[in-house]
């Protein structure tokens, strides 16, 4: 019993994805508005030298190492073309040897994305509502045309082709975009909304649709892969305002341990895949503890590379390539 219900989360996890798509919006673009407030420009070079300095080393690394694990120590093998797609970040348009990479691949797109699209709205004066709103929806209604295209034309779910292509998964970024832009300029808003009586039927409504991602599959129902993939963003993002303004003491205290995990949640979404293979080599896959050693190999794995790699490149990038959204101390 405990098995499958194990089992059926791990077959809706998956939309977690567009959580993190939506966070990742929310939180990157919050640093270009703030950039923005204080100086009215927008530096699109230190911003891709300071995003490069975060994603590219650890990157890197697990791209060698998991190329010579299972090239050379398992029977498991690894392709040079896929280790070069995956190396300029086009493996969900090509061959892969790690599946998981296609959402990084969609974030390094975004990325550029967006600092084109700062670009432009700047420099034409063009940094309101109306813009991101419009943006918004032209990435949302091109995303549903596209999957609703696959949908229509293939008889079989297939997950490289319905689901990983950036062009499928841009409104769940630029809809934390949105939202970081209310945020700064519009806050009025969310005080509206969430001070309404309406905000908890809202709330409901968005649990209840999240929670049938874990009712219905992509594999058996097909239509998830149109519609869930637009929705789940919307009912993630209303969500995660409600939870950044509830100010409680006995809740922050809660989540405290989870922002600790959050700060190193990078190295452990590159490495949760082998330290799943770890995992499936020690305990029957789907069994309690199974889960357990995936969990914990992948948080204190994800953690002691972190500290290895990624952070004490940060402190380089800080001292060289300062961040500009934030007032220098003087």
């Amino acid at each position: 019993m405990l098995d499958n219900c194990l089992a059926k989360i791990s077959d809706g996890g998956w939309i977690g994805v567009d959580l993190f798509f939506v966070l990742s919006g929310y939180l990157v673009s919050g640093l270009i508005f703030n950039e923005y407030k204080l100086h009215q420009s927008f530096s699109g070079t230190n911003f891709l030298i300071r995003r490069g300095f975060k994603i590219y080393p650890t990157y890197y690394f697990f791209l060698a190492f998991t190329f010579l694990f299972f090239n050379y120590l398992t029977k498991i093998p690894y392709s040079f073309a896929g280790l070069w797609h995956e190396s300029i970040f086009i493996s969900n348009f090509a061959s892969y040897n790690n599946i998981h990479l296609w959402s990084i691949c969609v974030e390094e797109h975004f990325y550029f994305l967006l600092t084109i699209v700062f670009f432009v709205l700047i420099k034409y004066k063009k940094v309101q509502l109306r813009s991101f709103v419009l943006i918004y929806l032209f990435l949302l209604i091109f995303g549903l045309i596209c999957r609703t295209y696959n949908y229509l034309h293939y008889t079989n779910f297939n997950f490289d082709r319905d689901c990983t292509k950036s062009y499928f998964r841009f409104d769940s970024l630029f809809f934390g975009v949105l939202l970081a832009y209310i945020a700064h300029y519009k806050s009025h808003v969310f005080d509206d909304l969430l001070g309404s009586k309406f905000n908890t039927l809202f709330i409901i409504i968005c649990l209840s649709f999240l929670l049938s991602n874990f009712v219905f599959t992509r594999y058996g129902s097909r239509w998830v892969q149109v519609i869930n993939l637009a929705v789940n963003p919307i009912c993630f993002g209303y969500l995660m305002i409600n939870i950044i303004r509830y100010n409680n003491a006995l809740f922050l205290k809660i989540i405290t341990p989870l922002a600790y995990i959050g700060k190193y949640s990078y190295s452990i979404y590159l490495f949760h895949r082998f330290f799943n293979y770890l995992a499936m080599h020690i305990a029957y896959p789907k069994s309690l503890l199974y889960y357990t050693l995936y969990f914990s190999l992948s948080i204190i794995g994800g953690i002691l590379i972190s500290k290895s790699i990624e952070y004490p490149l940060i402190s380089f990038r800080e001292k060289y390539f300062p961040s500009r959204s934030v007032k220098p101390i003087r």
